[in-house]
C-alpha cells in the first residue's frame, strides 16, 4: 500500500465549498509505503472534490477527534485525492 498519512493542513478556507473543490498545503504529513512511515512530506498539497473524494471512502476511525474547533470525526482513509509537491 503506498499513500499519504494527513495530519495537519492549513489553507482551507482559500476552497470553493459550495462546489465541495478543496485544496489544501500540508502542515504535517508522511509518505506511506507497504503500511509503514518512510518519510515526511514538504511543499506539498492536497486537492480535490470532497463529494467525489467520499465516493472513494475506504474506511474511517472509531475515534473522532475535534478538527479545527468546528468538525468532530474519526480518521478518513480515502483511497484518492489529488496529491502535488515540489522537490526540494
Amino acid at each position: 500500500m503506498k499513500g499519504s498519512l494527513l495530519i495537519k493542513c492549513w489553507g482551507a478556507g482559500q476552497s470553493n465549498q459550495l462546489a465541495g473543490e478543496f485544496s489544501v498545503n500540508l502542515d504535517l504529513g508522511y509518505k506511506v509505503e507497504k503500511g509503514e512511515i518512510v518519510g515526511r512530506l514538504k511543499n506539498t498539497m492536497v486537492a480535490g472534490n470532497i463529494f467525489e473524494a467520499f465516493k472513494r471512502l475506504g474506511d474511517f476511525g472509531d475515534r473522532p477527534e475535534w478538527v479545527g474547533g468546528g468538525s468532530y470525526v474519526p480518521s478518513l482513509l480515502f483511497q484518492e485525492l489529488g496529491v502535488a509537491a515540489r522537490k526540494s
